[in-house]
Order: C-alpha cells, then structure tokens, then sequence
C-alpha cells in the first residue's frame, strides 16, 4: 500500500520575517541607483582629474611650477577639491548602495517573491 505525504512539499528555502525579506522588494531599485551614481562619479572624477593635470601642465610651460608656494600655484592647486571629493563620496555611496543590494538579494535568493509569475503581453499592458 502506497502513502502520500499528506502535507506539501517544504520549500527549498523557507519564508524569511526578517529584514533582508523586507528590504528585497527594494534591492532591485537601490542597484540600479547605485549602479548610475557610481558610473557618473567615477566620470566625474575622471574628468577632474584630466582637467587638474591639463591646468597642471599649461601652468608649468610658462617655466612655473603647480608644487611652488605662490598663492596662484595654491589656487590652481585648490580648483577642483570641492569636485573630487564630491566624486570620492559619490563612489562611496553608489559602491555601498551596490554592496548593500546584492547582498540582499543573495541572501533571500530562494525566498519566494510577491510576483505571480504571470507574464503580461503589450496588449495586457496597454489596455486593448
């Protein structure tokens, strides 16, 4: 005589309560977001730091030097260090916004969404 589990099957993983299931709805759109502002700080560092080297270099054809203590060497110096450190901090919220996301979708990776799993067409969508 053969028996059937009377109960279902358990789930590969079991429901999480805690705050990674809480926070994974969000984890997609936090990704996306530190995605851009890292790529558009890193950019933004990227041309500081040539447009720094370019008044670098047009400063010292005239046979000056940007290291001398003159207070136009100090300026040209001091240009861009509200820029840089935009840019630093910027890497630094978009590398822990991307940390952050992944970790969390990894963590609740088995955990089973609010989607139904339904597929909708373009005609679905736009309401023909």
């Amino acid at each position: 005589m053969e028996t059937s589990p009377s109960v279902d099957p358990v789930p590969a993983r079991p429901e999480q309560a805690g705050l990674a299931a809480r926070l994974r709805p969000y984890a997609r759109s936090v990704l996306i977001g530190g995605i851009v502002i890292t790529v558009v700080a890193a950019v933004l560092l990227l041309v500081v730091m040539g447009l720094d080297a370019f008044n670098a270099t047009v400063y010292s054809v005239g046979g000056k030097s940007i290291d001398d203590a003159t207070p136009e060497a100090q300026n040209l110096r001091d240009q861009f260090v509200g820029a840089k450190v935009s840019a630093i901090v910027g890497l630094i919220v978009g590398g822990v916004a991307l940390v952050s996301s992944v970790a969390i979708m990894y963590i609740t990776r088995g955990v089973a969404s609010d989607d139904d799993g339904e597929d909708l067409g373009y005609d679905e969508l736009a309401g023909e």
